[in-house]
């Protein structure tokens, strides 16, 4: 949103485009809870486990072989200390807290290298540091969290999370865990190693003490303090510690020149010193998933040197006996367990997508052999019974696992090379964000099918009708995950972008098995029923092309569904195409068509009685009308119609209320009801996390809005730790170079702008314009966004030059076809750029383009139009065009008023830049009311503007010759002022004051000294040569 040119002539400031959120398609923001992630979870004090080498809470640890003291209150980076929780051989760790983010973290103070030469070490240092930082960019679910890096006292330290829970060796002891448990939880580790492994990290120590098992049920891998990047070798393999039996087989060891690791998990190659790749982590997970299958290692030895031998000589225990696994599951390990690395599965993935193909292959074979086993058992009648019940209920569950045939390993495979294929550097972390959340939805799609299966077939809770209803439901949300998983197949770097976020939003399946919602839901005649299946799969096609970004291709698709649905003559399809549409034409920018396609879908759900469309169409339309046509009062309209449809909506309403909320919110905020907007938003924010938990896209999204409120009203303070609390969800869930992060760092840096902080705002945008330009086309949308508020920032540091170049770039891309918005709002910003070095024809031809963009794609009322009226006014009365001046800014006040109501707070702009046309014409009674009007808006709801109110009244006055009025006004004025103020006000404000001093015969040394600090502070502002002479020429004038 360009943000207005003052009118009152004293300050100009520039665009800034900040980020706004879309509502985009309500339907799809009804995703699957994952769950609650706790974001401030490596151990919280007073958990019982470390890692095998935990040492007891001291006062003092040892690192790299010397103590290392750290007293509570101790700083180490910015975290301050609490407690010790544990030491290893590979450092101490620390319970600490987070002071700029108020949350808790771990601290790992880790030993410098091997012999512990950190500190004598350099290039030793220098490389941890570096793979440190590489840890750090690692975000995944299955991963503790590392979230910063430095040294202390010449030793590496990381802040990681900090988990409440137990680690898999005390979870795997507590009781005893069927096969299937077990290996749902250690592949839960594995898609963890998966993620390290695609950003070329390698753990070289796992083991069951180094996976947690969260009290949020959430595996995480820990530990990566042996981590290093692929193939790290050293020069001599490892001598044999003398003296290390058996207890001490499983700790870490660490010796001169050694590759380091616990022995009893380490593969072959690091005994012998070798390369070491994501075969080694196969390896040592193969052991430990052994280990908890069957009780004991695969590898026997009571020595270090047995137990060398026996894994270089690949000699595999037998398996205890009374400790079953499926024989199918000890092949997969065995092959894992190979001495040769090429002869292991290749990488975690790999050897995950084998498991997954296995436990399909189970399930169905189970089914199988139990409706076999009924065949073959009928006898006893309690026996039969039972067999028969346990053939339902293992037919149910083949039921479920059908979506293994969508969700498979060749599936993830294709969709992770088609996501490499891209070329994006964060093609990797993409993958490993996204996949989590189709795991889920699986899981969830899974689970429901086989209670729609029971509840029909065992409880009778479904009767056949709902039954049938129910089946249609699942094969709905079925087609639509079928259809996102054949979008990324096929993804490009469009795709890559809204990845994550789509598979975040796919929409929740559990009402499919709710009666209340399935009544809800009126079934097609089974003569049409196949008809309605096929339009309905184009639909779900045509809401995974808009989930991927391909709204074109997508709108083309439910523009053919809907001429379909409108043949067949069947409401309940119309409506629900009419809406895609309208959704897909919102995504596009055409609000007038977006508009017409959903009153048509809300009549077809009328007649359809199907409350359902009916709540998301008028939800939708609160958005189209209410924010993006600025018709205020037609879109709370909306809003409360919406409101009152939720009672008529079956089945849990909560996500849904929530999206009326937010859409509501952007109305309310456009309109300046900012107490409305920041309660409403404060409300989504609480139903986001109450549904997803605070790791979710949603709520970080949430916080971004509520931070633009409470930023709109002035409270920075407030909004920065919103917006940081965004960027770190966004980092955490998206991976740090996703566009979503970009967007979030931009607008933390136009916080930081508006509070005077340039060079850090100029840090910010740099950063998020990096990420923007790997990830994304040079002239995509977000890139050009960029551009622009640097520009804007090298604008407000006097580098003219600079912001002309950064706004030529950005011209320069969008001239292919780009957003007609945004290319306005550049020229807007350009128009600009010229009327601050004194270029009012330049200015004026870019403001008259600017505005010719708008009326083009907006009409010709339409609330933004004033930001380019008003810049031409100024342009045209400073080039002394004053009846052409006059008839722009009076359009334009005319358009606010009728817009947003007399008294709305960007009248300011319209009321003085009006006033200061009849002020340099000489109406000076005229311009001293418009201006008393804008003052009394200024003081009630926009007091941001109320210095420069008062500097232009005061300025009418000295034109008008009444010094003395002009003086209190001017003296508020001053005083308003931050006292870090680096805006042109300043010293427009103090050159004002002194020529009212000194033309009312008040204090003329302070007159002279108040236009000698303008001048200085002019001269530091590029491009201010005309004010500059203007003070200068005043004061030679006025020489004692």
């Amino acid at each position: 949103m360009v943000q207005a040119q003052r009118g009152n002539g004293l300050a100009e400031t520039s665009g800034a485009l900040v980020e706004t959120a879309r509502p985009g398609d309500l339907d799809a923001t009804t995703a699957t809870s994952p769950g609650a992630s706790d974001p401030d979870a490596t151990l919280a004090p007073g958990s019982r486990d470390l890692d095998a080498t935990t040492a007891a809470t001291a006062p003092t640890a040892l690192v790299g072989g010397e103590a290392v003291a750290l007293a509570r209150g101790s700083l180490v980076g910015r975290y301050v200390v609490l407690d010790q929780l544990g030491a290893g051989a590979m450092g101490v760790v620390f319970a600490a807290i987070d002071p700029e983010l108020d949350r808790k973290v771990a601290i790992k103070l880790l030993q410098s290298a091997p012999d512990g030469s950190l500190a004598t070490d350099p290039e030793a240092g220098a490389r941890l540091v570096r793979e440190a930082q590489a840890l750090a960019k690692l975000n995944h679910p299955n991963v503790v969290g590392v979230f910063d890096v430095g040294t202390h006292d010449g030793r590496v330290w990381l802040a990681m999370e900090l988990v409440e829970g137990r680690t898999l060796r005390s979870w795997l002891a507590e009781r005893p865990r069927g096969w299937r448990e077990i290996l749902d939880v250690i592949q839960a580790a594995g898609r963890g190693l998966a993620a390290a492994h695609a950003v070329g990290l390698v753990h070289r120590d796992i083991k069951p003490d180094n996976v947690m098992i969260g009290d949020d049920g959430r595996v995480r891998v820990m530990d990566f303090g042996l981590a290093r990047r692929r193939s790290a070798r050293v020069d001599d393999p490892p001598p044999a510690p003398s003296g290390l039996g058996p207890a001490l087989l499983s700790a870490e060891v660490t010796h001169a020149g050694a590759v380091l690791g616990t022995p009893a998990y380490m593969a072959p190659e690091q005994f012998r010193g070798q390369p070491v790749g994501p075969p080694a982590d196969v390896f040592a997970f193969c052991v430990m998933l052994w280990e908890g299958l069957h009780g004991a290692r695969p590898f026997v030895g009571l020595t270090f040197a047995e137990l060398r031998a026996s894994v270089e000589a690949g000699r595999i225990a037998a398996p205890r006996r009374g400790r079953r696994s499926p024989a199918w599951l000890d092949a997969v390990l065995v092959r894992g367990l190979a001495t040769a690395p090429d002869a292991r599965w290749p990488d975690m993935s790999a050897l995950l997508a084998e498991l997954a193909r296995g436990q399909a292959r189970t399930r169905r074979r189970r089914a199988l052999a139990l409706a076999g086993a009924v065949a073959a058992v009928v006898g006893a009648t309690y026996g039969g019974v039972e067999l028969a019940h346990r053939r339902t209920l293992a037919a149910c569950d083949a039921e479920g696992a059908a979506i293994l045939d969508d969700w498979s390993a060749d599936t993830r495979a294709a969709i992770e090379r088609a996501f490499t294929a891209t070329g994006k550097a964060n093609a990797a972390t993409v993958f490993a964000r996204t996949t989590p959340w189709l795991d889920r939805w699986a899981a969830a799609w899974q689970a429901t099918q086989t209670r729609a299966c029971v509840a029909h077939r065992v409880s009778g809770d479904l009767d056949d009708e709902l039954h049938a209803r129910a089946q249609d439901c699942l094969a709905d949300h079925r087609g639509s995950f079928a259809a996102l998983l054949t979008e990324f197949a096929a993804a490009d770097a469009g795709t890559l972008t809204r990845a994550t976020p789509a598979a975040a939003a796919l929409a929740a399946v559990d009402g499919c098995t709710d009666p209340a919602t399935l009544r809800e839901r009126e079934p097609p005649s089974s003569a049409r029923r196949a008809e309605v299946l096929e339009l309905r799969t184009r639909l779900g096609r045509a809401a995974s092309l808009q989930s991927a970004g391909k709204f074109k291709e997508g709108l083309a698709l439910a523009q053919e569904a809907r001429t379909a649905a409108l043949a067949g003559a069947w409401p309940p399809v119309i409506a629900e195409a009419e809406l895609r549409v309208g959704y897909l034409e919102s995504q596009l920018g055409d609000y007038a068509a977006a508009e017409q396609s959903l009153l048509r879908a809300l009549a077809a759900a009328r007649e359809a009685r199907a409350a359902r469309p009916a709540l998301l169409g008028m939800t939708q339309l609160v958005y189209v009308v209410g924010d993006r046509g600025s018709r205020f009062a037609e879109g709370t309209v909306w809003a409360e119609a919406a409101r009152t449809q939720l009672v008529h909506v079956a089945g849990d309403v909560r996500a849904l209320a929530a999206q009326l909320d937010h859409n509501l919110a952007l109305v309310h905020h456009a309109r300046s009801s900012l107490d409305e907007a920041q309660r409403l938003n404060e409300r989504a924010l609480a139903a986001w996390i109450d549904l997803y938990g605070e790791e979710h896209p949603q709520v970080a999204q949430s916080l971004n809005n509520l931070a633009n409120v409470r930023r709109t009203r002035g409270e920075h303070a407030e909004a920065l730790p919103l917006y940081e609390r965004s960027l770190a969800i966004r980092a955490r869930t998206l991976g740090e170079d996703h566009p979503a992060v970009a967007g979030s760092l931009s607008n933390l840096a136009v916080c930081h702008k508006e509070l005077g902080r340039n060079r850090e705002a100029l840090r910010l945008h740099e950063r998020a314009l990096a990420i923007r330009e790997r990830a994304l086309d040079p002239g995509h949308p977000d890139v050009v966004e960029s551009l622009n508020n640097l520009a804007a920032v090298h604008l407000d540091l006097g580098d003219h030059t600079t912001a002309l170049e950064m706004y030529e770039r950005a011209l320069a891309a969008l001239a292919s076809g780009g957003s007609v918005d945004m290319t306005a709002t550049i020229l807007y910003n350009v128009a600009l750029l010229h009327h601050r070095q004194g270029r009012d024809a330049e200015a004026a031809r870019d403001h008259a383009r600017s505005l010719e963009l708008f009326e083009r794609l907006l009409g010709e009322d339409h609330p933004k139009l004033t930001y380019p009226l008003e810049g031409l006014a100024q342009s045209r009365l400073r080039l002394g065009e004053f009846d052409e001046a006059l008839r722009m800014q009076e359009r334009a006040l005319a358009i606010r008023e009728a817009a947003l109501g007399k008294d709305h707070p960007s009248l300011v702009y319209s009321l003085t830049g009006l006033g200061n046309i009849h002020r340099d014409r000489g109406r000076f009674d005229a311009a001293l009311a418009l201006g008393t009007r804008a003052l009394a808006i200024a003081e009630a709801k926009n007091r941001d503007s109320l210095a420069e109110v008062l500097g232009g009244l005061a300025e009418t006055h000295l034109a008008a010759k009444r010094p003395t009025e002009a003086l209190p006004r001017l003296e508020r004025a001053l005083a308003l002022l931050p006292p870090d103020d680096r805006t042109y006000l300043g010293p427009q404000l103090r050159f004002l004051l002194a020529r009212a001093l000194w033309d009312a015969r008040a204090d003329r040394p302070r007159a002279r000294a108040l236009a000698g600090r303008a001048a200085e502070e002019y001269a530091a502002i590029a491009g201010s040569d005309a004010e500059l002479a203007k003070i200068r020429a005043w004061l030679a004038e006025r020489r004692e």
